[in-house]
Protein backbone atom coordinates (compact mmCIF):
# COMPACT_ATOMS: atom_id res chain seq x y z
CA UNK A 1 0.00 0.00 0.00
CA UNK A 2 1.46 3.29 -1.14
CA UNK A 3 1.34 6.44 0.91
CA UNK A 4 -1.17 8.78 -0.58
CA UNK A 5 -0.31 12.47 -0.76
CA UNK A 6 -2.22 14.50 1.80
CA UNK A 7 -5.01 16.60 0.38
CA UNK A 8 -4.84 20.40 0.70
CA UNK A 9 -8.61 20.68 0.69
CA UNK A 10 -10.36 21.16 4.02
CA UNK A 11 -12.22 18.27 5.53
CA UNK A 12 -15.86 18.11 4.54
CA UNK A 13 -18.92 16.27 5.70
CA UNK A 14 -22.09 15.53 3.86
CA UNK A 15 -25.51 16.62 5.17
CA UNK A 16 -28.94 15.97 3.74
CA UNK A 17 -31.22 18.98 3.82
CA UNK A 18 -34.86 19.12 2.85
CA UNK A 19 -36.14 22.20 0.96
CA UNK A 20 -39.54 23.08 -0.36
CA UNK A 21 -40.06 22.58 -4.08
CA UNK A 22 -40.34 26.35 -4.57
CA UNK A 23 -37.03 26.99 -2.79
CA UNK A 24 -35.27 24.28 -4.82
CA UNK A 25 -36.59 25.81 -8.05
CA UNK A 26 -35.21 29.21 -7.04
CA UNK A 27 -31.84 27.65 -6.16
CA UNK A 28 -31.73 25.84 -9.52
CA UNK A 29 -32.58 29.02 -11.46
CA UNK A 30 -29.84 30.94 -9.65
CA UNK A 31 -27.35 28.10 -10.26
CA UNK A 32 -28.13 28.11 -14.00
CA UNK A 33 -27.83 31.89 -14.10
CA UNK A 34 -24.43 31.80 -12.34
CA UNK A 35 -23.36 28.67 -14.24
CA UNK A 36 -22.58 26.72 -11.05
CA UNK A 37 -23.96 23.71 -9.22
CA UNK A 38 -26.99 24.10 -6.93
CA UNK A 39 -24.84 22.81 -4.06
CA UNK A 40 -22.45 25.77 -4.63
CA UNK A 41 -25.35 28.19 -4.28
CA UNK A 42 -26.52 26.48 -1.08
CA UNK A 43 -22.98 26.53 0.40
CA UNK A 44 -22.61 30.22 -0.50
CA UNK A 45 -25.91 31.11 1.20
CA UNK A 46 -25.06 29.11 4.31
CA UNK A 47 -21.62 30.74 4.59
CA UNK A 48 -23.10 34.22 4.14
CA UNK A 49 -25.77 33.46 6.74
CA UNK A 50 -23.14 32.27 9.22
CA UNK A 51 -21.08 35.42 8.55
CA UNK A 52 -24.10 37.60 9.32
CA UNK A 53 -24.79 35.58 12.44
CA UNK A 54 -21.16 36.06 13.53
CA UNK A 55 -21.49 39.77 12.92
CA UNK A 56 -24.66 39.96 15.00
CA UNK A 57 -22.96 38.13 17.86
CA UNK A 58 -20.06 40.62 17.76
CA UNK A 59 -22.14 43.77 17.30
CA UNK A 60 -21.61 44.90 20.92
CA UNK A 61 -17.85 44.57 20.58
CA UNK A 62 -17.87 46.36 17.24
CA UNK A 63 -20.08 49.12 18.64
CA UNK A 64 -17.77 49.58 21.64
CA UNK A 65 -14.75 49.89 19.35
CA UNK A 66 -16.52 52.45 17.16
CA UNK A 67 -17.59 54.48 20.22
CA UNK A 68 -14.04 54.40 21.57
CA UNK A 69 -12.62 55.63 18.23
CA UNK A 70 -15.20 58.42 18.03
CA UNK A 71 -14.54 59.46 21.63
CA UNK A 72 -10.79 59.55 21.01
CA UNK A 73 -11.29 61.68 17.91
CA UNK A 74 -13.63 64.08 19.69
CA UNK A 75 -11.23 64.46 22.64
CA UNK A 76 -8.39 65.18 20.24
CA UNK A 77 -10.44 67.82 18.41
CA UNK A 78 -11.64 69.33 21.70
CA UNK A 79 -8.05 69.65 22.92
CA UNK A 80 -7.06 71.24 19.63
CA UNK A 81 -9.96 73.72 19.83
CA UNK A 82 -9.10 74.54 23.44
CA UNK A 83 -5.53 75.29 22.38
CA UNK A 84 -6.73 77.51 19.56
CA UNK A 85 -9.10 79.39 21.88
CA UNK A 86 -6.26 79.84 24.36
CA UNK A 87 -4.03 81.31 21.64
CA UNK A 88 -6.86 83.59 20.44
CA UNK A 89 -7.39 84.80 24.01
CA UNK A 90 -3.71 85.64 24.32
CA UNK A 91 -3.72 87.45 20.97
CA UNK A 92 -6.89 89.34 21.95
CA UNK A 93 -5.40 90.36 25.29
CA UNK A 94 -2.22 91.51 23.57
CA UNK A 95 -4.29 93.63 21.18
CA UNK A 96 -6.33 95.01 24.06
CA UNK A 97 -3.26 96.11 25.98
CA UNK A 98 -1.59 97.47 22.84
CA UNK A 99 -4.67 99.61 22.19
CA UNK A 100 -4.66 100.85 25.77
CA UNK A 101 -0.98 101.78 25.45
CA UNK A 102 -1.60 103.66 22.19
CA UNK A 103 -4.66 105.45 23.57
CA UNK A 104 -2.83 106.46 26.74
CA UNK A 105 -0.10 108.08 24.60
CA UNK A 106 -2.66 109.91 22.45
CA UNK A 107 -5.10 110.93 25.19
CA UNK A 108 -5.97 114.57 25.59
CA UNK A 109 -5.01 115.11 29.22
CA UNK A 110 -7.02 118.34 29.38
CA UNK A 111 -10.24 116.63 28.26
CA UNK A 112 -10.20 113.53 30.51
CA UNK A 113 -9.74 113.44 34.23
CA UNK A 114 -8.91 109.74 34.43
CA UNK A 115 -7.64 107.24 31.89
CA UNK A 116 -8.78 104.45 34.21
CA UNK A 117 -12.39 105.65 33.89
CA UNK A 118 -12.13 105.60 30.08
CA UNK A 119 -10.71 102.07 30.16
CA UNK A 120 -13.49 100.98 32.55
CA UNK A 121 -16.18 102.37 30.19
CA UNK A 122 -14.54 100.58 27.25
CA UNK A 123 -14.61 97.26 29.14
CA UNK A 124 -18.27 97.75 30.06
CA UNK A 125 -19.12 98.45 26.42
CA UNK A 126 -17.24 95.30 25.38
CA UNK A 127 -19.29 93.27 27.88
CA UNK A 128 -22.49 94.67 26.39
CA UNK A 129 -21.39 93.31 22.99
CA UNK A 130 -20.28 90.01 24.50
CA UNK A 131 -23.67 89.47 26.15
CA UNK A 132 -25.65 90.10 22.96
CA UNK A 133 -26.64 87.38 20.55
CA UNK A 134 -24.01 87.10 17.81
CA UNK A 135 -26.23 88.48 15.04
CA UNK A 136 -27.35 91.44 17.20
CA UNK A 137 -23.81 92.22 18.31
CA UNK A 138 -22.56 92.18 14.73
CA UNK A 139 -25.44 94.40 13.56
CA UNK A 140 -24.79 96.95 16.33
CA UNK A 141 -21.04 96.77 15.82
CA UNK A 142 -21.37 97.33 12.05
CA UNK A 143 -23.85 100.24 12.47
CA UNK A 144 -21.80 103.44 12.06
CA UNK A 145 -24.14 105.53 14.23
CA UNK A 146 -24.04 102.93 17.02
CA UNK A 147 -20.24 102.83 16.78
CA UNK A 148 -20.05 106.64 16.94
CA UNK A 149 -22.27 106.56 20.05
CA UNK A 150 -20.06 103.90 21.65
CA UNK A 151 -16.89 105.85 20.89
CA UNK A 152 -18.47 109.06 22.21
CA UNK A 153 -19.52 107.19 25.36
CA UNK A 154 -15.98 105.94 25.88
CA UNK A 155 -14.51 109.38 25.12
CA UNK A 156 -16.94 111.03 27.49
CA UNK A 157 -19.28 112.60 24.91
CA UNK A 158 -18.79 115.06 22.07
CA UNK A 159 -16.65 118.16 22.55
CA UNK A 160 -19.79 120.17 23.42
CA UNK A 161 -20.90 117.56 25.99
CA UNK A 162 -17.67 116.60 27.69
CA UNK A 163 -18.12 114.66 30.91
CA UNK A 164 -15.18 115.83 33.00
CA UNK A 165 -15.79 113.08 35.58
CA UNK A 166 -14.62 110.54 33.04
Amino acid sequence: MKDRPKSNTPKTQKRSVVFSTETLEQIEKLAVKKNVFASDIIREFVEKGLAVNGYEENIDTITAIIHQEIETSIKSLANRLAGMINRLTIISAAGYYANIAIISDLIDKDRYSSFEKIEKLARKRALVYANMKSADAIAVFMDDEEMKKAIAEVKGGTAAYVDFDV
